[in-house]
């Protein structure tokens, strides 16, 4: 049986876990980030233009956001958001939002920022954008450009994690045992990478991955990736960590 690493916040690692044995093969898995949520009055700030109508059209670009969100939003966000247009970025995203009661007005069809941006347009709009502190700036920018009034709120920081579990993790990968790697977002690949720099192990780790599949979700990772001299195999079509394993099993 073919071994993925999968190195997914630990929230996401049993569902992981069970969808690469549905594939046939072994997961490998060690959280490399973790998401820590903002307490810096911005969450308040959007939920008081929220309440005073100031809001035209909300943007959670992730599942994760969701949850943070509603987290602090109480019972009654679910009113609110009501009263406005809410995109998702994602099928994820998209169903967490209405397993809460709120509806999503529309999704890109690729999954991510660029595409968001390039496919909807909102001018005159007050559009809230609202997800993590990694977000990719080309949302922010693409909706201004088509004439929207944009303000972003972040919800959660992500985290690099750099423990025992980490670096157990390198000197498994640098074992040759495992047969891919899989990076769900540019954190992860930037964890790992920072934890073997910090066992002085990186170039080593850069020849074990270049070795074996290498499987990326979006291309701000996959670019993180090669810029780092790591190649990339899989790319999925669409953003899905159920996807990129699908392509991920074709090539392995």
């Amino acid at each position: 049986m073919k071994r993925v690493a999968v190195t997914r916040p630990a929230r996401f690692l049993a569902s992981a876990e069970e969808y690469l044995r549905s594939k046939g093969l072994e997961a490998v898995p060690v959280p490399m980030m973790e998401m820590v949520p903002r307490n810096d009055g911005g969450v308040d700030a959007f939920l008081d233009r929220l309440q005073a109508g100031k809001v035209d059209v909300v943007i959670l670009t992730s599942q994760n956001g969701v949850g943070f969100l509603l987290d602090r939003g109480g019972k009654g966000l679910t009113g609110m958001l009501g009263s406005v247009e809410v995109f998702a970025i994602g099928p994820k995203t998209k169903k967490a939002l209405e397993q809460n009661g709120i509806m999503a007005k529309g999704m890109p069809s690729t999954y991510s920022s660029e595409c968001l941006a390039r496919e909807f347009s909102f001018p005159g709009k007050r559009v809230e954008v609202l997800r993590s502190d990694h977000g990719n700036p080309a949302l922010i920018k693409g909706l201004e450009e088509g004439g929207a009034m944009v303000a972003e709120t972040i919800l959660y920081d992500i985290v690099p994690l750099g423990g025992k579990d980490q670096e157990a993790f390198v000197r498994e990968a640098l074992s040759g045992r495992i047969d891919a790697f899989t990076f769900t977002s540019t954190m992860t690949a930037k964890s790992l990478l920072l934890m073997a720099e910090s066992m002085g192990a990186l170039e080593e780790l850069k020849k074990e991955i270049n070795a074996k599949k290498v499987a990326a979700i979006g291309h701000p990772t996959a670019e993180f990736l090669k810029s780092n001299g790591i190649r990339v195999d899989v790319v999925p079509e669409r953003f899905t960590f159920e996807e990129m394993i699908d392509a991920l099993a074709r090539v392995l």
